[in-house]
Formats: C-alpha cells, structure tokens, sequence
C-alpha cells in the first residue's frame, strides 16, 4: 500500500516560536504515528483572515504540483477565520484530490465531504 504524502501547516496569530513548535511536533507525531510520509512542514506567524501567507502559499504550490495526498493542520481555524474564505481553500484541495486532516477536531473534509475520523489512532501525545 502506498504511504500518503503530507503537507503539515502551522499557524498562529501572533509571533509565537514556542507554540509554533509545539503545533508542528503534534502534527509530526500524528503523521508519524498513521504511516505518512512527511514531504514539508510549513509554519507562520499572521492573520487568519487572509490567504495571503507565505507558508499556506508554499502548501498550495505542493498541492497544485500534486506533490501532496493529504495536508494536515492542528484545527480548521488554522486555515483561517473566515468560513467563506476556508471553505474556498477546501475547494481547491478537493480540485486537486487532497484531503485535510484537522487532528484536534477529529474532522476528515474530501471530496467536499466531512468525515469524523474515529478510526484513525488517538492523537494523545506520548
């Protein structure tokens, strides 16, 4: 079976560097733990009320290139605080068939469909 390819993002409001790494060590363990295969790690500091980041920029070059299966965030408010502007951001991940992991809401959203992911393995930290 392939291993999936993962993008993970990292955002926080204000610059932050410690909860910044905290975010990007959550997401690699939970990458890690499923048997994904980790193809970048992008972390910022800045406003969730617009797309304009370089970070979440490099993500979606990675998903547009079809270098990425699956982009994985800590929570869907890290994409951004604006549901329209989230839900168009979901759009462009489902046009190019990758789906997002949001591991602390437990949310699976593909093919413009939510999924919880029960079945997946706990994301306690070690």
């Amino acid at each position: 079976m392939k291993k999936l390819r993962v993008a993970l993002y990292c955002r926080v409001a204000r610059e932050d560097t410690f909860r910044l790494e905290a975010q990007a060590a959550e997401l690699r363990w939970y990458a890690e733990r499923n048997g994904y295969t980790i193809i970048s790690v992008q972390a910022e500091s800045g406003s969730g009320l617009t797309l304009e980041r370089p970070a979440l920029a490099e993500i979606t070059r990675a998903v547009c290139a079809g270098e990425v299966d699956v982009v994985l965030v800590k929570n869907l408010s890290r994409l951004g605080r604006e549901w329209g502007m989230v839900q168009s951001y979901i759009g462009l991940l489902n046009e190019h068939k990758v789906t997002l992991l949001c591991v602390s809401e437990g949310l699976e959203i593909s093919n413009r469909n939510l999924y919880p992911f029960f079945e997946r393995k706990k994301t306690e930290c070690p």
